[in-house]
């Protein structure tokens, strides 16, 4: 971003699935560069010519399509499966009586990592059959990730001491 409400974009390809709105380099990538919850996402807004925003509970996302007919069936479709998601989650609260959301998996495994190609170490969790990455803990408690590695595609092998790879059939985790 430069100045206040001035965006420069970056072509990315877009995928939305039942559980995340996920957003890649390419359409060949297999892991995401971020990925947002459709549980969190409390409203989708249209911002001007082929501009939306997706506003989750604790931070907004502003795309541009491609077309102004394609900004408005990503709205369409984003309002839709969040609207689903909501009535699910409440039906589900409402027969189980619980106050949180049913289908967050809790951590088997949480911690900070180094991961080979970032600055940073990053936040890992392992919940389920998945290894979440964060890019620190803050993000993980907001629920905005960097991708997820399902793991019943991949294995760990032990390095040395203090390393492993975690290989999967279009990347190692290193």
């Amino acid at each position: 971003q430069s100045p206040p409400r001035s965006y420069i974009y970056q072509k990315r390809w877009v995928k939305l699935d039942p559980d995340y709105l996920r957003y890649f380099d390419s359409e060949k990538d297999a892991y995401s560069k971020r990925l947002i919850p459709v549980s969190s996402i409390s409203r989708v807004t249209s911002v001007g010519d082929q501009k939306f925003e997706v506003i989750t509970n604790n931070r907004n996302f502003v795309f541009r399509a491609e077309s102004d007919a394609d900004r408005n069936e990503w709205i369409r479709t984003l309002q839709q499966i969040a609207e689903e998601r909501k009535s699910k989650a409440l039906e589900r609260t409402s027969l189980m009586s619980l106050a949180t959301d049913s289908t967050t998996e809790p951590a088997d495994k949480s911690g900070f990592l180094e991961l080979r190609g970032f600055k940073h170490k990053l936040f890992v969790v392992v919940a389920g059959d998945k290894v979440f990455l964060y890019k620190n803990a803050e993000d993980y408690r907001l629920g905005i990730g960097i991708t997820y590695i399902e793991m019943n595609v991949g294995n760990v092998k032990e390095v040395d001491r203090r390393g492993f790879d975690l290989t999967t059939p279009y990347r190692i985790f290193r």
